[in-house]
């Protein structure tokens, strides 16, 4: 599951790219921060990849989850941090809808 989810995740930084102009483009990898002080998108960028995770998730694994939610908010750690962090808390969020 966890390639699929990094698949998607990839998948939704080349969309979200194809937004951005070519100086703002998102570099998929392991480096890649979506807070913080070394973010790599602005909030509204950030919005609209979340979006377009959503989406993603719901086409291709027929399931509907919501990223930003209470639990999000509620963890020491922002699941929102970066690509590996973002991935496991996809996962977990996924195997709770199983």
């Amino acid at each position: 599951m966890k390639e699929l989810i990094r698949e998607i995740l990839k998948e939704a930084i080349d969309e979200l790219n194809e937004q951005l102009d070519d100086n703002e483009k998102v570099v998929f990898g392991e480096d890649t921060r979506f807070i913080g002080s070394h973010a790599c998108i602005d909030s509204m960028g950030f919005v609209t990849f979340i979006s377009i995770i959503e989406e993603l998730i719901a086409d291709k694994m027929g399931k509907n989850i919501q990223l930003v939610n209470e639990k999000a908010f509620s963890q020491k750690h922002s699941p929102f941090y970066s690509i590996e962090t973002l991935a496991n808390y996809i996962e977990t969020l996924l195997n709770e809808k199983d």
